[in-house]
């Protein structure tokens, strides 16, 4: 779809900016009227005791991502779908695991405990907020188990180039997990090209939903590497090969479940994703591809890139790469002065202007994350009442 051409209907699936110059999506999208609408249908069905099939939202999900719908299961949140990763990793006294310091700390905090079994947590330290593949490339050895990382940081907007990173990993004999919470929505993400091992994303920043939704990708080349540490019951193929295993009279809590869990991605569903949530998640992901993840990075990448050029015309840091591949949609810049970043902060939002305050490693300031329904009016406004301020 032209976004561009098709703007004001598109702002109407968002109710919000009607009032609010929304430009906050890497910590909280707005919620679309149709996932609130699907939500509300899921109720209602419930309420009625209609039964129902969920949508397919993993079906939705991997159209998005490019990959095979086996390929991936839900999770409530990123940070579980990180520790799954790191329960499964069988880690040894030597080996290491690669991070950075710009990382969200959910990409750290889950292999904390690997260091009293004496694995090293080696983080690679940006300059000047940059981190590129070369560096990633002295940091990886032979003892390298593991390069966890967020497609985008959160604090910069740098955006990694997925496949290289792969390659480095896989040179090595490492898996490449990919946390992709400030990439995807935004920009345009092909699991398969880039090569990744692990991926998780969730529902509430770009994808414009509420929380405790997102899903979980493993590679099909590694499915058969990895066992759940967590065993549901629901993963069991055969016991519910033919409708639920309770209602048969043989059924055994025992024998019944003595068989293989799903071969795929499934098997590592933890059964904690409530069903609204599926219809939820699903209404996104089906406008979403609507729209196109392509014209969907186009827009934020131009929308980006206009904000960038206004902010060189005023005394502030950028922190985010100026080249389109470099960078996913968020913008940081730095006044210099935390108290002004934060005077600015307040302004903004006094005048109905919301973006975010936020550091990691000392790269941050106010952040601005411009999703493809907001408009180029939004953005002078920001400028013009930031310009007065400054």
């Amino acid at each position: 779809m032209d976004i561009a051409n098709n703007i004001e209907k598109i702002r109407e699936e968002f109710p919000i900016l009607s009032r609010l110059a929304y430009m906050n999506s890497a910590a909280h999208g707005p919620t679309l009227r149709r996932v609130h609408d699907a939500t509300e249908q899921w109720w209602a069905h419930r309420m009625n005791e209609a039964q129902v099939e969920n949508p397919d939202a993993l079906g939705e999900a991997a159209k998005m991502l490019s990959c095979r719908r086996e390929e991936l299961c839900y999770v409530n949140r990123v940070t579980q779908g990180l520790n799954m990763v790191a329960d499964m990793m069988p880690l040894e006294r030597g080996d290491n695991i690669v991070v950075t310091d710009l990382g969200y700390p959910s990409n750290v905090f889950v292999w904390f405990p690997y260091r009293e079994k004496g694995v090293e947590i080696r983080r690679i330290r940006h300059e000047d907020g940059l981190i590129s593949t070369e560096d990633f490339e002295k940091a990886v050895d032979d003892r390298t188990k593991v390069v966890s990382i967020s497609r985008v940081e959160w604090t910069s907007g740098l955006r990694y180039d997925m496949k290289a990173l792969s390659g480095v990993a896989h040179e090595h004999g490492a898996y490449l997990v990919d946390d992709s919470y400030q990439a995807m929505g935004p920009v345009e993400i092909d699991l398969h090209d880039s090569g990744v091992d692990f991926f998780t994303a969730g529902s509430e920043k770009w994808m414009c939903c509420p929380a405790m939704t997102g899903v979980f990708y493993i590679r099909e080349g590694i499915w058969d590497d990895f066992e759940p540490s967590y065993r549901y019951y629901g993963n069991v193929e055969e016991a519910f090969a033919s409708g639920a295993p309770w209602e048969k009279p043989d059924h055994d809590n025992h024998a019944s479940y003595l068989k293989p869990l799903y071969r795929d991605a499934r098997k590592h569903y933890r059964g904690c994703v409530s069903e609204e949530f599926h219809w939820g998640y699903h209404a996104a992901l089906e406008y979403f591809n609507e729209l196109g993840s392509a014209s969907i990075e186009k827009r934020t990448a131009e929308l980006s890139q206009y904000l960038i050029e206004g902010l060189k015309e005023q005394p502030v840091k950028v922190n985010t790469p100026e080249e389109p591949c470099e960078r996913g949609a968020l913008v940081t810049y730095n006044t210099g002065s935390f108290k002004k970043n934060q005077e600015i902060f307040d302004a903004l939002k006094k005048e109905g202007i919301v973006v975010a305050h936020r550091y990691a490693a000392g790269v941050g300031g106010l952040r601005v994350s411009c999703h493809f329904f907001n408009t180029y009016e939004e953005i002078d406004r920001l400028l013009a009442l930031q310009k007065k301020l400054l």
